[in-house]
């Protein structure tokens, strides 16, 4: 229904495309979920499916806070950013390389270069996740589906106590929870 509201009432087709984006997710996740119970066999297909959307709609969800800061235009949005500098969290040291933060172009005021570098570190750290999740799904199916689940583990005796660390989801999980966590730390 919120989805047929937008398309019916198309007068922000900018910022309204991202909705209806991030809209989909729900039955994509609905449709995937139900064929995954009645066709078990399929589940990993449709997790990959089911991800791969996830790291679109994350794609969509920042494209659309830029389309409505600034109409889709990257300028804009750092404009109406730079209004507000100083409510802005300076950004991280380690990805300093990324943007002009200590050496402004000399067209730009401070608050204008603090506003560019809070936006390219936003950015990069939603952007990371739309590149590590869908390798990191990859990973998971190839795994499940070559991968022996079914290894015996002795949880009785002292090697048994860390048999997690044997496997191949545990790491790829770990990453994956890292990579969530960045890029909801800058959205």
């Amino acid at each position: 229904f919120h989805i047929t509201q937008h398309l019916s009432n198309f007068h922000e087709p900018v910022v309204q495309r991202k909705i209806v984006a991030i809209l989909w997710m729900s039955p994509i996740y609905s449709l995937t979920s139900f064929f995954s119970l009645i066709f078990p066999s399929s589940d990993g297909y449709l997790a990959v499916i089911k991800d791969f959307y996830e790291a679109y709609v994350i794609y969509n969800f920042l494209s659309f806070l830029i389309a409505v800061l600034g109409r889709g235009n990257r300028e804009a949005a750092v404009s109406v950013l730079a209004r507000h500098a100083d409510h802005l969290t300076p950004p991280t040291k380690c990805l300093s390389f990324c943007y002009h933060n200590h050496h402004p172009p000399p067209d730009t005021s401070a608050p204008q270069a603090m506003a560019s570098a809070v936006l390219m570190e936003c950015l990069i750290l939603a952007m990371q996740f739309v590149l590590v999740r869908p390798v990191t799904t990859i990973l998971w199916f190839v795994t499940d589906t070559v991968v022996d689940d079914e290894v015996d583990y002795d949880v009785d005796n002292d090697d048994g106590k860390f048999w997690y660390l044997k496997s191949p989801h545990f790491y790829i999980s770990m990453i994956v929870n890292i990579s969530v966590f960045l890029a909801f730390n800058g959205l």
